[in-house]
This record gives structure tokens, sequence and C-alpha cells, in this order.
């Protein structure tokens, strides 16, 4: 049995416990503003300026909203780490050693922080590189809100039960309900169809990957839900997803969300968690409305695949020789990377600062963006910050194959969501547009170093005891 705990607890320890709960349902709060950050891009009052002025740091319409949520979320994560200090000096002082070993996981993405604003003092035009320009504008003021919804959703996974559930559904909500609007939109010939692809997403191809992971994460709802409603609510999203992911034309977000629904098998199977007739009732909606958008003419996509191939077949019999120009493969993607790959090569250790595209760009004014988010980064903060950012990956997947045995449903959705972003982000540019989302997937997932399971039933157990003695002394 174990000991008991003891109770008397000191009356200011108590009320900081209470500031530091109520504090992290604040920023839970900011969590939920990021996960709405979507619905910006249904502007009925008609289009966006995708440009910024000369003399303005003001960050375009999709940034302003992330912009002022994550001066109110990083507020209150100040708020809550100083009451956790606090807690520590005054009540704690010890920290204990699986803490510690639990949140390491942090030190590359911070390693990776403080390169990137070594980069940006080292840049050639520092005053860009700190507030952003041009196309994604992604300076480092940005890079910082994207550590502000990073750290919040970290926060908050464990602080908040419900977190999790809680960001999967409204973001499915979320994509179903923006999609519905679009549906409307086009039969009632509202104004929103002009511009819905300016301001959070800018273009097709970045609504695309956002309906990449949204798709994603429906198809492993499907898959693992248990009542006939919710399985009907998901099957009717699916059908929306696919509808408007196959629409938008963009092969990089179908090739995500083929190597997203990989991931559900893949994970379902080792996991042992997956319903094989449910994941295969989803395979076969998502397989029909295909098929049915294919037949109908309404995209191309089979014909882009067998371009792909194409292309890649092209590229492995000329690539040694230089027999061919490769640089209109993968819709002139491939010489994007060959430029970039160039352009890294002259920078490797800093790179040549955060969104210098374009005439920004003094190693190669013509340079479009890179159309691969590891090209870009490795261009713009040198290639240890790449290595930096990959080891965080690469530690997160392995704390995941190593929980598996403990990762809920939910668990399995977000990882999902986070995978098919990350295939995506192989293809396009979308840091601005959709990376806020893949940012609160990947911290909510992150699994602890090992498995508490034993440590909760412990913890049940003495609370059911200390509950117990409660009520008979009363």
């Amino acid at each position: 049995m174990p000991e008991r705990l003891n109770y008397n607890l000191d009356s200011g320890e108590v009320k900081i416990d209470a500031m530091i709960r109520a504090m992290a349902y604040v920023i839970f709060a900011g969590v939920i503003l990021f996960t709405l950050q979507a619905f910006v891009c249904l502007m009925f009052w008609g289009r966006v300026t995708n440009t910024i002025a000369t003399n303005s740091h003001t960050m375009y319409y999709s940034q302003f909203y992330l912009k002022y949520c994550s001066i109110f979320t990083s507020v209150a994560l100040a708020a809550y780490y100083i009451l956790k200090t606090l807690r520590f000096c005054g009540f704690q002082k010890q920290v204990h050693k699986e803490t510690i070993l639990d949140n390491i996981i942090l030190l590359p993405f911070a390693a990776m922080l403080v390169w990137a604003f070594i980069a940006t003092l080292k840049s050639p035009n520092f005053e860009k590189s700190l507030y952003g320009s041009g196309y994604i504008n992604e300076g480092f003021f940005t890079v910082l809100q994207y550590a502000t919804v990073f750290l919040s959703a970290y926060t908050v996974r464990k602080e908040i039960a419900f977190s999790k559930k809680t960001v999967i559904y409204i973001f499915i909500a979320l994509a179903g309900i923006i999609e519905i609007t679009l549906l409307c939109a086009e039969a009632f010939a509202l104004p929103i169809r002009s511009s819905v692809h300016i301001g959070v997403f800018n273009n097709s191809n970045h609504f695309g990957y956002f309906l990449a992971m949204s798709a994603t994460m429906t198809l492993c709802a499907l898959a693992y839900s248990k009542k006939v409603w919710q399985s009907a609510v998901a099957s009717l999203l699916l059908i929306l997803n696919v509808y408007y992911l196959f629409v938008s034309n963009a092969l990089g977000a179908n090739l995500a969300y083929l190597g997203g629904i990989a991931f559900v098998i893949c994970s379902g199977f080792i996991s042992k968690k997956l319903n094989w007739k449910r994941l295969l009732f989803a395979l076969g909606v998502s397989a029909a409305v295909t098929l049915v958008i294919e037949l109908s003419g309404r995209t191309n996509m089979w014909k882009s695949y067998l371009e792909l191939l194409d292309d890649v077949k092209r590229i492995l019999l000329n690539a040694s020789s230089g027999g061919d120009d490769l640089n209109s493969a993968g819709t002139s993607r491939f010489g994007l990377w060959r430029r970039t790959i160039k352009v890294i090569a002259k920078t490797p250790w800093f790179g040549k600062g955060l969104d210098l595209y374009y005439a920004n760009n003094i190693y190669d004014p013509t340079l479009d963006v890179a159309h691969n988010e590891y090209l870009t980064m490795a261009s713009n903060i040198g290639i240890p910050g790449l290595v930096l950012y990959a080891i965080t990956l690469v530690w997160w997947f392995a704390r995941a194959v190593r929980a598996r045995k403990f990762l809920s449903a939910y668990d399995l959705i977000l990882l999902c969501g986070a995978f098919a972003y990350l295939i995506s982000a192989a293809f396009g540019n979308s840091f601005t547009y959709t990376y806020p989302y893949f940012l609160l997937f990947f911290a909510l997932s992150i699994q602890p170093r090992k498995s508490r399971d034993s440590e909760y039933q412990v913890l049940q157990q003495l609370n059911a005891e200390y509950n117990f003695a409660g009520n008979t002394h009363t």
C-alpha cells in the first residue's frame, strides 16, 4: 500500500496552484484561437492585399490574426511560468529527474531558435530578416510567434486533460464549416469565391496543405469512431474534405494525403488499436469520392500523377548525364530545389537570412521561393538549424513509437495530421498559412519519455483514499 500523502498543504501553495491552473486555461484559450485561424479565409468583404508596404513593419492580413493571438498567449505564458518559478522557489525547491528528462526534447528546438536569431544578426538585410517581407513574410518575429504556438500547446497538453480532443474536434469541425461555406458560396455565387485563396491560405496550394491535414485527421477519426452518429458526421466531413482536396488540384497536398493514409494504417497496426472494418469503410468513402470527381472531369489529378512519374523517370535517367533540361520537372520545383541548394552551399552555416527571396536574395535575385520547407529552412538559417529541427522530429517520432501501447486515439489522430503536414512541406512553403496547425498537433502529440501508467494508478488510489477519508470525517 503506497504511503499516504500529507494533505496539510500551505495555504500559499494552494493559492499559487490555483493561479497556475487558471493561467493554464488562459493559455488554452490562446490555443483555441490559434486553431480558429483558418476562419480568416472566409472574407466576404473583399480581397486582402498580399503585400507589405515598403516602409511598414505591419504584417499582412493572415498574420495580423496570428500576431495578436501570439501577443495574448505570450502574456499568459509569461505569467504561467513566473508562477511556476515562484512555486518552485517557495515550496518545491527540487526538480525531479523525470521532469527534466521529459522536457529535454525541447532543447533542440530552443537551440534552433537561438541559431535563427544569430542567422538574423548575420543577415545581409537585417531589418527584413527581423520583420519579414514579401511572399512568405517570415522574419524572426514570425518565428517567435511560431515558438509561442508550439509552447502554448506543449504547456496545456498535461495541464488540461481534454486539450487534445478539443483541438481535434475544433479543427475537424472548422474544416467542415469552411468547406460547407465554400460549397454554398459556389452554389449561390457569393463574393467569397473571388477571395477564398487570399489571406490565410494565399493560394490553392496552401489551402490544399490545410486540407491534407484535415482529410487525414478526419479519415483517422472515422476509423477510430465508436458510435453511429460519430461515424455519420465523420463520413460527411470526409466527403467534403476529399472533394475540396482534389478540386484544389494541389499535387503535393494529394501526395501528403496518401502518405497520411499510409501512416494511419501503420500507426494503427503498430499500436493495435485500429478497427479494420471502419478503416476499410473510410478508405472506401475516400476512394468513391475520388473516383466520382475524376470521372466528372472536375480535376485532372490522375494526369498529374502520370506527369509526376514521367518527371521522376527523367530525373533518374538524366540527372547524372545532364542530357535533359530538368528544371521543368515537378511543375518546375526540381529546378527551384537545385538552385536553392546552390544558395545553401554558399551560406551553409547561418544561411542567407530569413525571408530574403525575390529581389531581396543577393545570392540569386531571380530565385522564387524554394517550394520545400526543409530547403527553405536550410537556406534561411543554415544547415545546423535544419539539423536541429530534424533531431526534434526524429526524437518526437521515437517517443511515439516507444509509447505505442499507451497511445490514445487522440494521440494517433494528432500524429497522423502532423505526419501529413511533414509530407506536404516537401512540396511547398506554407509556413505562414498552415504551419501553426502542425505546431499544435506536433506539440500536443509529444509523448513522455516513458509510460506513467503505473504512477497514474497510484495517484488515483491516493485520491480515492483521500476522498473517502474526507467523507468519513464529515
